[in-house]
């Protein structure tokens, strides 16, 4: 884990810190700032919406030295309402928009952290689409993604014991990137 604040934080790439992909990070130390920096990972893109961006600012909002963009993931910013409409609603977010986020990773001149809210539907659609364009297996991507479900596995459970949503619909499971790969090809 790269931040105390943060439940979903990992390297997408093994050894490499050129892509981080993270849950949103309201909160960072002047350390892990410094870190950061350290590591040239300056170029950072939130992918939750204008709004959701300005009722819970990242850290980045205020942070100097990092070039912090707002790149909404189109729909993104909803919760399926059942198992089925998950895969769906990874495969709307393959969009043009989707292009021009994975696009700037891509080309960024520095390392990238990208995240949203929890880190596990829209930065793992971007997570799966980057892996998917450099050459990565279909297992590595899943097993990227599952990671999630183990990282958020109180938070989500929390989650859905509010009543807000169904666990079964906000646990993240295999066959939502499957179906996600699949219409790539």
């Amino acid at each position: 884990m790269y931040f105390e604040s943060t439940l979903n934080t990992r390297a997408l790439l093994p050894d490499s810190l050129r892509f981080i992909r993270s849950d949103a990070p309201y909160k960072l130390t002047d350390e892990e700032l410094k870190w950061l920096k350290r590591s040239n990972i300056t170029t950072v893109i939130d992918l939750r919406s204008d709004e959701e961006a300005k009722m819970c600012p990242s850290a980045f909002a205020s942070a100097e030295g990092f070039d912090y963009r707002i790149m909404p993931v189109t729909g993104g910013n909803s919760v399926p309402k059942t198992i089925d409409d998950v895969v769906q609603s990874y495969i709307d977010m393959a969009d043009q928009q989707m292009d021009k986020i994975v696009e700037t990773i891509l080309s960024a001149e520095s390392n990238v952290l990208f995240f949203c809210s929890a880190g596990k539907d829209r930065t793992g659609v971007v997570s799966a689409i980057l892996l998917h364009r450099l050459g990565y297996s279909e297992d590595y991507i899943i097993a990227d993604y599952m990671k999630s479900a183990e990282s958020l596995k109180e938070l989500l459970e929390a989650y859905a014991k509010s009543g807000v949503a169904d666990i079964n619909v906000i646990t993240p499971r295999p066959e939502n990137i499957r179906g996600l790969l699949a219409s790539l090809e």
